[in-house]
């Protein structure tokens, strides 16, 4: 009987006693802390990637949009600046520049070159319109895609691997039309 007595003395010490309260709370919100850390941190990353895509894609086409005339290995090295910019390896990322016409039949490429394994542009029904601005007929701009892949820190909280894309159209400054001295006016690469 005194043993039994003093099991329960001791379990009831032991239900009063706080002691260790805070390390055990302490355990159970543990996982959720280090969740929302990941988490912050993998948006942030998310963000700070796409906006530098953004910007990165904005200085190519600006540079672009001064020149009169480019080739093809100047193109090759506006993607190397892309990938400069980004923090990688231009192998990695990957560019297509196309001078598009208006005509009366609508939108025409007039050149188009891609970088790496990309592809240059070649129909005309590809030509993503919907991101041009109202152009006259007879007048040209640049269109510039830009792509480098993304891959989160972790793909737990929903953000997955993905391709990020930019596709940007700029008027040319100083000429009426950008021209490539590797492709004549309706040839592409």
């Amino acid at each position: 009987m005194r043993l039994l007595k003093q099991i329960t003395n001791r379990l009831n010490a032991l239900k009063r006693d706080e002691s260790g309260a805070t390390m055990v709370e302490f355990m159970f919100v543990l996982p959720l802390i280090a969740f929302w850390f990941a988490g912050t941190f993998t948006f942030f990353d998310a963000y700070s990637t796409w906006t530098r895509s953004v910007k990165a894609t904005y200085t190519v086409a600006d540079i672009l949009s001064r020149q009169t005339e480019v080739d093809d290995e100047y193109i090759s090295d506006m993607n190397t600046l892309f990938a400069s910019i980004m923090g990688t390896d231009s192998s990695e990322t990957y560019m297509r520049i196309s001078n598009i016409n208006r005509t009366e039949d609508g939108l025409e490429i007039d050149w188009s070159v891609g970088t790496g394994t990309y592809p240059e542009l070649t129909r005309n029904q590809d030509i993503p319109d919907e991101i041009f601005p109202n152009l006259q007929i007879g007048e040209s701009t640049i269109l510039i895609e830009s792509h480098i892949p993304f891959v989160p820190f972790q793909e737990y909280i929903g953000i997955e691997a993905r391709l990020l894309v930019k596709k940007l159209v700029m008027n040319p400054r100083f000429t009426s039309k950008l021209a490539n001295s590797d492709h004549p006016s309706g040839e592409s690469s």
